[in-house]
């Protein structure tokens, strides 16, 4: 019996009829049911239908402006609402370093892959003094057992922490990316995937695909573990 990566508490398995019958095992499960009730599914209400932001309307008034600036909607996806239950979970694995967290929604994580396919999965990486200071990468360790990474973009030290900001100032936040020098640009047909850990006004992977549709790139969508 395996414990929660969350809580430390045993993780009971449902067994179904299937697994009995062929001697299978349930897909591994990192999370409790207890933990796994405190989490939001996004899928389970109204949302976006561009970014997944839990909304009455089918167009957020996000995407509005994004699509106003970048004469696009940017198809973004999610698995989870941001709650006290992620915040307390982004805490422990970002701010005290705890990295084992990482795989602690990797069954969802990877029941998302499979339902899709892409050519290319990249992510939004660390800037230099954050790796130094954490040691690892947050989102890459995220994802780096879910999808094959190919490394995309740098990230330049920002004067202020997204997570420091608001709202305005995120929206207001300029260029943070450049593309790496060995990233192959040869096949603009590619379908790309821009990964990130969360997803509050979109600027971040927004900057990420523009370095991507300013050279060609257009069939581009972004997702994150919440939103």
């Amino acid at each position: 019996m395996r414990n929660c990566l969350n809580c430390n508490q045993p993780i009971l398995q449902n067994h179904s009829l299937k697994d009995i019958i062929f001697c299978t095992q349930p897909p591994d499960d990192n999370l409790c049911g207890f933990c796994r009730q405190q989490l939001s599914q996004l899928k389970n209400f109204p949302h976006c239908r561009y970014c997944y932001k839990t909304s009455t309307s089918d167009i957020c008034s996000d995407c509005e402006n994004w699509r106003e600036k970048y004469k696009i909607f940017n198809q973004h996806f999610a698995i989870f609402g941001y709650n006290q239950f992620i915040h307390d979970y982004f805490k422990k694995y970002k701010r005290y370093g705890d990295v084992l967290l990482a795989r602690l929604f990797i069954s969802d994580l990877k029941k998302w892959a499979r339902c899709h396919e892409f050519d290319v999965v990249t992510y939004i990486p660390s800037s230099d003094s954050h790796y130094i200071e954490r040691g690892f990468d947050p989102v890459y360790e995220l994802y780096k057992d879910v999808f094959p990474l190919t490394k995309v973009f740098q990230k330049v030290d920002a004067d202020k922490p997204q997570a420091q900001k608001n709202k305005m100032e995120r929206m207001l936040t300029p260029q943070t990316f450049r593309i790496v020098n060995d990233f192959p640009k040869k096949s603009l047909n590619l379908k790309i995937l821009i990964v990130d850990d969360i997803y509050t006004t979109g600027r971040t992977v927004l900057h990420a695909r523009q370095l991507l549709t300013d050279i060609g790139f257009q069939n581009i969508c972004t997702f994150s573990l919440t939103r």
